[in-house]
């Protein structure tokens, strides 16, 4: 596949201006959410919103210190490398899962072998494929074998893997674990209803000694609101306290308001526009160069930023975020907005009077619909298949899409 990489989104967030005097009252933060997972277990949900839920219920055996980048023990309290394929991890003592179940090596063996057999149709199997197996050493102490040296081991171990009781999970199954989702992370779930609404509460035995900060506040209640106009509406009737990702547009408008603050800046989002090259691609079209050149050349990318995804953002030409590790842009190509070359490109692969082509999205929907003007006005004319993730998910591994 190939990509171009428009930009490292904006994120903006809107929240009432003494964070909700209801909320303060009942130490409770009512926020929304506009996506809906497919799931809250985390390895069968891919979409955004779910990551976040599951930050809150669930712990990992590492911790990456987001302002130092340092990996430090969570569930974890050592871990060595006794070869390139053979880690070695020693477990935390004394802590718990939400429904009294204490944690040890049978739930990490469990969880990583679980996740890890491709038999089980894990949605997040990419996270967890480099692993062979896990093996218990003893009640505190696992043994994780690879298939192949894997240098990301630490980094995976510190984010999408989160340790799952074993006890319940093997009763419950991905859809009982999501429905009463149970971890040792900073939240409880005290009510979940499919769909709308996911109550939390502060998890009050959890570790003292965990790296990650100590719950702060006693209830958080997330509503799932996919329309961003109702979440604004909402907020300025107090229903909510706070709102994120709203659109620039909104955002704009909703500064006037009285009582709000609106706060934006980067996020780790990077929205781009991947073009299909392999064998067997509904998108033959796309295998050729000329075209993929032109499509980039085709659009406006700085002007994208002032109208619709928001100055905050910044063109990056890399599929990484600039503050990652080791990302750089340098001599990374360039496509300058140039209609006039894209038309001339199409041209010359045997495309004069440009063609029609489906371009499938699940979010970003104003970036996606911008992207659609600029490409029909250089002949290429394009559909919208705007689709949830999970059917976007399938209808790619399929073949049916890009």
């Amino acid at each position: 596949m190939n990509t171009i990489h428009i930009a490292a989104a904006v994120a903006v967030a809107v929240a009432l201006s003494a964070p909700a005097h209801a909320g303060k009252r009942d130490n409770t933060l009512r926020i929304a959410g506009n996506q809906v997972p497919e799931s809250l277990d985390a390895y069968f949900n891919n979409v955004r919103l779910g990551v976040i839920i599951a930050h809150h219920i669930w712990d990992q055996l590492i911790y990456r210190d987001p302002k130092s980048n340092e990996y430090k023990p969570l569930l974890a309290t050592a871990w060595k490398w006794v070869d390139q394929k053979t880690l070695e991890i020693d477990l935390r003592k004394g802590v718990r899962f939400h429904d009294g179940e204490a944690f040890d090596a049978d739930d990490v063996v469990y969880t990583l072998n679980y996740v890890s057999n491709p038999a089980n149709k894990a949605v997040t199997q990419q996270n967890v494929n480099w692993i062979e197996k896990a093996e218990k050493v003893d009640a505190h102490k696992v043994r994780i074998l690879l298939k192949k040296p894997f240098p990301a081991a630490l980094e995976y171990l510190a984010g999408p893997i989160p340790i799952y009781p074993n006890e319940y999970y093997a009763k419950a199954g991905p859809k009982g674990m999501s429905a009463k989702p149970v971890g040792t992370g900073p939240y409880r779930v005290t009510e979940h209803q499919p769909g709308r609404l996911v109550r939390f509460e502060r998890n009050k035995d959890y570790f003292k000694d965990s790296p990650r900060p100590q719950p702060a506040i006693e209830r958080i209640e997330l509503r799932l609101i996919p329309d961003q106009n109702t979440q604004a509406a909402e907020l300025m009737a107090k229903g909510l306290d706070w709102i994120f990702n709203v659109p620039p547009d909104q955002a704009k408008q909703l500064k006037s308001v009285r009582d709000l603050n609106v706060v934006a800046g980067e996020s780790m989002r990077v929205v781009w526009l991947t073009m299909a090259t392999r064998e067997g691609t509904p998108t033959p079209v796309l295998k050729d160069i000329r075209v993929r050149k032109a499509i980039a050349h085709a659009i406006n990318r700085e002007a994208m930023l002032k109208t619709v995804v928001g100055e905050s953002a910044r063109v990056i030409h890399t599929l990484c975020f600039p503050q990652q590790f080791g990302c750089t842009d340098e001599g990374a190509p360039r496509y300058p907005y140039d209609p006039a070359k894209a038309k001339a490109l199409l041209a010359e692969a045997g495309h004069p009077n440009g063609f029609e082509i489906d371009l499938y999205a699940y979010r970003e929907r104003q970036q996606t619909e911008a992207m659609i003007g600029y490409l029909r006005a250089v002949g290429i004319r394009t559909n919208l298949r705007y689709m949830q993730y999970a059917a976007m998910r399938d209808a790619l591994r399929e073949g049916k899409a890009g």
